[in-house]
């Protein structure tokens, strides 16, 4: 997203006084607003909160941030569905207060949600499990370091910051503490919180087909399986049939050749109409 700062401290600002009064926005500074300020916009001005400071989302998302920001999205959603899994993702703007409180309030690009006890009417209450922020060139500041410090402090399990401008992920594994790994969009990037899921950046409007063959190909695979497994059965009860007829007249040498010879196992099953 882009963003227009509200800060004391900024003599240049891309909203004028006129604009914040506007907005009814007539106090600066750290701490100084409240979630009550953001619940009194216009529903066409979005903002975010950190430590009291706001920060105005001024300018409309470009098409490849909504590109990836779907397509992943499409991609987690659909993980989940297919393993019946308990999670929950959500596009922005989806509301999050970070720290439960009325000075931290922010809305990632996408938002992991794995406790269901943190969502609410309003969104979630509590730090997500999975976020990602897709940078605009406005933002790379707040994506890269002023939201990165609040996703390490409040909790968030994994970080991702996607950049269309340079094609490249930068993965923050916040729970196991371990250093960022930049990944190129053309590679398939795993998420840390689960053992299977992989994001596809550069190939993210043919995952349904992807998925589609899979499932596919596990079904002929389900098919065959179940097929040998009947003609297993089927074998079995013939021989078994076959075996106490030949055990009653005592034809011991035949059992032990049908045993060994398929071939004459068969002659002998159509001469008993087995």
């Amino acid at each position: 997203m882009e963003y227009a700062k509200i800060r004391k401290e900024e003599a240049e600002m891309d909203l004028t006084e006129q604009d914040l009064v506007r907005l009814g926005l007539t106090r600066k500074g750290k701490w100084q607003y409240t979630i009550s300020d953001i619940e009194v916009l216009p529903e066409n001005v979005r903002a975010e909160l950190i430590d009291g400071e706001l920060f105005v989302k001024m300018n409309t998302p470009e098409t490849i941030h909504q590109d990836i920001l779907m397509g992943l999205s499409f991609q987690v959603e659909l993980y989940i569905q297919k393993k019946k899994g308990k999670c929950h993702v959500f596009p922005a703007p989806f509301g999050v207060q970070i720290k439960k409180d009325i000075y931290n309030y922010v809305e990632p690009d996408i938002t992991l949600i794995c406790d269901d006890e943190k969502l609410n009417r309003q969104g979630c209450y509590g730090a997500p499990d999975f976020v990602v922020e897709i940078v605009s060139p406005s933002n790379r500041k707040m994506d890269y370091v002023r939201k990165l410090a609040l996703y390490r402090e409040t909790g968030v399990r994994e970080y991702w910051i996607v950049d269309p401008k340079h094609e490249q992920v930068t993965v923050h594994d916040l729970a196991n503490e371990k250093e960022p790994v930049l990944h190129p969009f053309s590679e398939r990037i795993k998420v840390g919180i689960y053992d299977d899921l992989y994001l596809d950046i550069a190939n993210r409007h043919d995952t349904l087909e992807e998925v589609i063959a899979e499932e596919r190909e596990a079904s002929r695979e389900e098919g065959l399986a179940e097929g040998r497994a009947e003609g297993l059965k089927e074998g079995e009860a013939r021989l078994a049939g076959l075996t106490a007829i030949l055990l009653q007249e005592g034809r011991t040498d035949d059992l032990a050749k049908a045993v060994t010879d398929p071939a004459y196992r068969e002659r002998l099953y159509g001469e008993k109409a087995l």
